[in-house]
């Protein structure tokens, strides 16, 4: 059949006949109208909201309730007019949605439930399936995360970003790092000699920590009596303690301290850095190391011994 003869045809004449294709413009043209509302409402926001959160938010909430009402307004058109109506739509186009897009429901699922109960939000640090990051960004089908960890250490930004998919939230465990309680515990470890006067290391540790987190735990106090109004947790114990034990290489210290989630690698270098300080300048603490040796007859030795150097070096007369 040719384009002609299908313009022409009974079918399509009944399909202009039936008000469907009227239906169908006019909802092309609300959505085009939506679209281009909304781009213009990005470019309002981007030349006079200065704050970059605020605009972000903004852009976000403005993008919803135009989607929202393009929808409602396609609904209604469609209701009013002679073509089928919403619920025979809905109806179809939701029983192929169950059956060929299960993950993405699930995803889309996973964000309205993040809207009602926000287990994680833009700004937070979370974990997910062996993912870290930021939040960067949450749409309706997937999240946005500046990965930190993984290539650095110390739980710093990689500079990458990774999409996840929302439906993780039903899969995986979510570890939020920030919300709530923006602290975390964190332990650093020495092992010193056993003649080393570890009292003495294990006193310095506990004094240095002491004075260095002082302000990180009336925060965490504070932020413990907000967080146990929503949730059952409670600390008895904020302030830093050194554990004492003994290994095969030495005694090892290992100093338990509060820290800033986002600032743990830097208060972890200012905690050693000043350790090491201190343990110098006393002179009667060692830090222990593994040593490896070989005793006699554990290995071969390589090329032949010193006397066979030194007299095939001086020839006989």
């Amino acid at each position: 059949m040719s384009i002609r003869d299908f313009f022409q045809s009974d079918q399509f004449q009944s399909f202009l006949a039936g008000g469907a294709a009227q239906d169908l413009l006019i909802s092309a043209l609300l959505a085009l109208a939506a679209t281009i509302l909304a781009y213009a409402l990005r470019r309002l926001f981007s030349r006079y909201i200065e704050e970059t959160d605020r605009r972000y938010r903004a852009s976000k909430m403005v993008g919803r309730l135009i989607g929202l009402f393009t929808v409602l307004a396609i609904l209604f058109v469609w209701s009013s007019g002679q073509g089928p109506g919403p619920a025979t739509i809905l109806t179809v186009v939701g029983a192929g949605l169950a059956i060929a897009l299960r993950e993405v429901l699930l995803s889309f699922a996973a964000w309205v439930h993040m809207l009602i109960r926000a287990p994680y939000k833009t700004g937070d640090r979370i974990e997910t399936n062996g993912l870290q990051g930021d939040v960067i960004d949450i749409r309706p089908l997937h999240s946005t995360l500046m990965e930190t960890g993984g290539l650095v250490e110390g739980g710093q930004s990689t500079g990458r970003i990774v999409h996840i998919p929302n439906n993780w939230l039903y899969q995986h465990g979510v570890y939020n790092y920030t919300q709530g309680f923006r602290f975390i515990w964190n332990e650093i470890l020495f092992t010193v000699t056993f003649r080393s006067n570890w009292q003495a290391a294990r006193d310095i540790l506990q004094q240095l920590a002491s004075e260095a987190t002082e302000p990180v735990e009336e925060q965490a106090r504070a932020e413990i009596r907000e967080m146990s109004r929503e949730y059952l947790v409670y600390y008895e114990t904020l302030t830093p303690f050194v554990y004492v034990r003994v290994t095969q290489n030495g005694i090892l210290l290992s100093l338990r301290h509060l820290a800033e989630v986002r600032k743990r690698r830097n208060t972890e270098h200012l905690l050693t850095t000043r350790a090491l300080e201190a343990f110098r300048a006393r002179g009667d603490i060692e830090l222990a190391y593994t040593m490896i040796g070989h005793g006699p007859g554990e290995s071969e030795p390589i090329g032949p011994p010193p006397d066979a150097l030194s007299s095939s070096s001086n020839p006989a007369p």
